[in-house]
C-alpha cells in the first residue's frame, strides 16, 4: 500500500504544475506615443551698448594725403637701410633657382622686417600728423580712408598680377576678401566699395576690431605670398615663373606689408582720439531679445500598431514549482500615420528577465494560470516622416548657420508586467503590459540655428514609447 502512495505521488508530482523549458511566442502589439516638440523660449535681456558715430561726420578727409612706402623712410646710416636690405633680400629670393641654399636671404628679410615695421608705423603716423596739423580727427580720417584704398587695391591685385594663375595663392586670397567683406558688413559700409570715411555708422570699439581684422588678414597674406617664394617640391621650385615671382615680391612691398603697417597706424591714432574723448564711450542700454536655454514644449499623442516576437527559456523552483524565472529576448514593431508623407515606425529589440508566480493549477494538472513581473533592457529605434520634421530639417539644410543633430535610437528600460496561463503541455496565452522607465534620453532631431546676439535657437523632435500592450500565443518547447 506504501508503495502505491509513492508511485501515485510521483505520478502526481509530474504531471502538475508547469515544466521548464525553452518557449516562443507572438502575437498583437498596442503602443501609445508621444512626441514632444520643443523650441527654445525666447526671452529679453538688457545689455549696454555704445553709440555709434557716423564716419564721414566725425573723422574729415584730406584727400591730398597719401600713406607713404617704406622707401620714403629715412635711416641715419644709408648702408644699414631695413627698406632697402628688404628690397635686396626679397630680389634674391625672385631669382633664386630652388638649389642653392637662401638661409642667409629669409633671414636678412626677417630681420629687416622686424626693424623696418615699427619705424614704417611710426613714420607713417609722423607723415600724416605733419599733413595735418591740430587735426586729430582729420588723422583719423585720411587714414581710415587709404586703408579703404588700400584694401581694395590687395584685392584687386589678384586678378592685376595674374595670381588667378597661382593655384597656391588662391585660398589665401579669397580669405582676404572674406575678412575685408566681414568687415565692410560689420561697419554698415559697400562691401566692393569699403570705403570706410564716405559711409559707416559704428561705434569706435566695433571700428577698430575690423582694423584689426584687417591688418591680421594682411599679414597671414604676406606670410603665404613669402611661402611661395620660398616653397621647392623634389627640388624645383613650386613657382618657377619669373614673372610670378616678380608679381609676389611686388604685392609683399606694395600692398600687403603697407596694408598692415597703415592697419597698425591706425589703430595707434585711433586709440589715441578715442582716449581724448570720452564721450564716444558713453553707453546706454538696450533691451535685445535672446533666446534661452529653457525649452517650451508641445506634446500629441499617438496610437501605434504591430507585433512582437519574444522568445527565451524559463524554469520552476520548489515543490509545487509555482514560483520561476525566465530569460528571453524580444523583438517588436509599431507603426502607424496617415500615408507615406506622415507615418512612424518604431523597432525595439532587446533581453529581458521575468519573474513568474502561478497561483492557479486545475485538477487535471493540464491548465496553469499566473503573473510575471520584470525588467527589460532594449533598443528603441524611429523612423519618422511628419510635416514638423520635414520643416526642420529642409529649413536648417538652406542656412549655413543651422546645425543639424539625427539620433535615431537610443537605450530604454520598460518594466513588464501581466497575466498568462497555459492550455496543456505546449499551448499557452500571454496578455502584458511594458512601461518605459526612463525619460526620453534623447531627440530623434535637433537643429540649431546660431542667430548671433540673439543666441542659438533649438527646434527638437522627439517620440517616446509611452506603453504597450500586447497579446501573444505562447508555445512551450
Amino acid at each position: 500500500m506504501r508503495t502505491r502512495i509513492i508511485l501515485l505521488a510521483v505520478l502526481l508530482e509530474s504531471l502538475s504544475a508547469e515544466s521548464d523549458g525553452f518557449y516562443a511566442q507572438v502575437g498583437f502589439q498596442y503602443s501609445n506615443i508621444t512626441q514632444d516638440n520643443a523650441t527654445s523660449k525666447l526671452g529679453t535681456q538688457v545689455v549696454q551698448a555704445y553709440q555709434k558715430v557716423k564716419l564721414n561726420q566725425v573723422f574729415p578727409v584730406n584727400n591730398n594725403w597719401l600713406a607713404p612706402d617704406a622707401t620714403n623712410i629715412s635711416f641715419g646710416n644709408r648702408n644699414d637701410n631695413p627698406a632697402v636690405n628688404r628690397i635686396k633680400n626679397l630680389h634674391n629670393l625672385v631669382v633664386w633657382d630652388g638649389k642653392k641654399d637662401i638661409g642667409a636671404d629669409k633671414t636678412g628679410y626677417e630681420q629687416a622686417e622686424q626693424r623696418l615695421i615699427p619705424a614704417w608705423v611710426f613714420y607713417t603716423i609722423g607723415d600724416a600728423q605733419a599733413a595735418m596739423p591740430n587735426a586729430p580727427a582729420q588723422v583719423v580720417g585720411s587714414m581710415l580712408n587709404n586703408l579703404g584704398v588700400m584694401t581694395r587695391d590687395v584685392i584687386e591685385s589678384y586678378t592685376r598680377f595674374h595670381f588667378e594663375q597661382t593655384p597656391q595663392l588662391q585660398s589665401a586670397f579669397q580669405a582676404f576678401e572674406a575678412t575685408s567683406q566681414q568687415a565692410a558688413k560689420a561697419l554698415g559700409m559697400d562691401a566692393v566699395g569699403l570705403s570706410f570715411p564716405q559711409e559707416g555708422n559704428v561705434s569706435i570699439p566695433v571700428l577698430q576690431t575690423q582694423i584689426s581684422n584687417l591688418g591680421n588678414a594682411a599679414n597671414t597674406l604676406t606670410s603665404a605670398l613669402f611661402n611661395a617664394l620660398v616653397s621647392t617640391s623634389g627640388g624645383n621650385l613650386v613657382i618657377d615663373n619669373a614673372g610670378q615671382r616678380t608679381n609676389i615680391s611686388q604685392a609683399i612691398q606694395l600692398d600687403s606689408s603697407k596694408l598692415s603697417v597703415l592697419a597698425q597706424a591706425t589703430q595707434k591714432v585711433l586709440a589715441e582720439y578715442y582716449q581724448a574723448h570720452p564721450e564716444l564711450a558713453k553707453t546706454y542700454p538696450i533691451i535685445i531679445k535672446k533666446y534661452l536655454p529653457t525649452m517650451q514644449h508641445s506634446y500629441t499623442r499617438s496610437n501605434l500598431y504591430g507585433f512582437n516576437v519574444q522568445a527565451g527559456y524559463k524554469q520552476f523552483f520548489g515543490g509545487a514549482k509555482r514560483w520561476g524565472v525566465r530569460y528571453y529576448g524580444s523583438f517588436s514593431y509599431n507603426g502607424g500615420g496617415q500615408g507615406k508623407t506622415n507615418s512612424m515606425n518604431n523597432f525595439v529589440y532587446g533581453v529581458g528577465v521575468d519573474g513568474l508566480y502561478n497561483f492557479f493549477e486545475s485538477g487535471d494538472h493540464n491548465t496553469t494560470s499566473g503573473l510575471f513581473l520584470g525588467l527589460m533592457l532594449v533598443g528603441s529605434s524611429w523612423g519618422a516622416k511628419t510635416a514638423a520634421l520635414k520643416t526642420i530639417i529642409n529649413t536648417c539644410n538652406n542656412s549655413s548657420a543651422c546645425k543639424l543633430q539625427m539620433k535615431q535610437s537610443y537605450f530604454q528600460l520598460p518594466l513588464t508586467f501581466g497575466f498568462r496561463t497555459n492550455l496543456g503541455k505546449h499551448n499557452g496565452f500571454e496578455i502584458g503590459t511594458r512601461i518605459p522607465l526612463l525619460p526620453m534620453p534623447n531627440y530623434y532631431a535637433t537643429a540649431a540655428t546660431n542667430y548671433r546676439e540673439m543666441g542659438t535657437y533649438k527646434q527638437q523632435i522627439g517620440f517616446r514609447r509611452n506603453a504597450s500592450v500586447y497579446f501573444n500565443y505562447v508555445y512551450n518547447f
